[in-house]
């Protein structure tokens, strides 16, 4: 331990002692099985030699960091090098990547596919700690809205108009967003993409994810599968079949052309509402908590990275909600 990290680690005791609770999310999961996937895009081994990179677990808390504060990477790298908990939650490194190599490395793992195989290891270890799914799921999609581009947006209807083409340079098209799409819902017109989630009835846990374009609608996305008991779904994915055939289909009914829906319907709704009603929860903690309803990436690939790590981000934190609440109730039966 260098003397740097000595008094820094010093400094933080004052600071974990006023409560920190990325401390304590850091503790809720196994972090060693993370390192042989994130090491995967590299290539400093003995057969292909390159400079030592960048320390695998700090790669991972990066972008956690960065999902719990809605960061850019310019702020990831100034925050990381401001802020004593984020050094904590780091592992006190004696160098923090700036935030060039922090979006170098994300593509990386976007690319390989590594992104998903975080996903899957982080689901294992929700299973092994006793989080598998008992009762149900809960399917509910949200909007992530994207920069529209207002003055090019402009240009390029006035453009259509007139029957003439703009011709943008290939700068000019790097910056230029062609995955996001238009939606309306609710009177408000919605640019950017839509995550699909997928979570559990009895602890809220996200339990699988899928980043769209804004216009493809809900009921085109199926979350749902063999051995998720029940699907408890809103009236926007009525007329959708599962396709996991051994799943009791708890989607909420409305009325059509042929006719309203009756009393018995309606008591239906209620009851499931009452029980997929959580399943806003985690976009509401992504966008108010997080900061993370708007992206400021470009392509669906880099998106749905981003959205990976919002959706580790949020399990992480709901872990230390199920554990402080495991730990009121110890209370109380004392």
């Amino acid at each position: 331990m260098s003397f740097n990290q000595f008094i820094l680690k010093e400094q933080y005791e004052k600071v974990k002692g006023l409560g920190d609770r990325l401390e304590l999310m850091k503790e809720q999961i196994d972090w060693e099985p993370f390192i042989p996937l994130v090491s995967k895009i590299f290539h400093d081994n003995e057969k292909e030699v390159g400079r030592p990179h960048t320390d695998e677990l700090i790669i991972v808390r990066s972008m956690l960091l960065q999902g719990w504060y809605g960061l850019s990477d310019p702020e990831l790298e100034f925050q990381c090098h401001d802020r004593l908990s984020f050094r904590n939650f780091l592992g006190f490194p004696e160098i923090i990547p700036d935030f060039t190599t922090i979006w170098k490395i994300r593509d990386k793992l976007k690319e390989k596919g590594i992104d998903d195989k975080i996903w899957n290891e982080l689901q294992r270890q929700l299973d092994e700690k006793g989080y598998k799914i008992k009762k149900g799921v809960i399917q509910d999609a949200a909007f992530i809205e994207s920069d529209l581009g207002r003055k090019r947006h402009y240009k390029e209807k006035q453009a259509k108009k007139k029957g003439e083409t703009i011709e943008y340079t290939e700068k000019q098209k790097q910056h230029i967003d062609k995955d996001a799409s238009f939606s309306v819902k609710h009177g408000q017109v919605h640019y950017g993409y839509k995550n699909h989630i997928k979570l559990d009835v009895d602890n809220h846990l996200i339990r699988e994810l899928e980043v769209t374009t804004a216009s493809l609608h809900d009921g085109e996305i199926d979350l749902v599968k063999k051995g998720d008991k029940s699907a408890y779904r809103d009236k926007g994915y009525f007329g959708k079949k599962l396709k996991a055939g051994n799943v009791e289909d708890m989607t909420m009914k409305r009325g059509t052309r042929a006719g309203k829906i009756n009393g018995g319907e309606q008591k239906r709704n209620k009851m499931i509402s009452k029980i997929r009603a959580p399943g806003e929860r985690p976009f509401g903690v992504i966008k108010r908590v997080f900061n993370g309803g708007r992206t400021l990436v470009k392509t669906i690939g880099r998106v749905k990275i981003k959205e990976i790590f919002k959706c580790f981000a949020f399990d992480l934190y709901q872990l230390v909600t199920l554990e402080r609440k495991k730990l009121a109730v110890a209370m109380q039966n004392q």
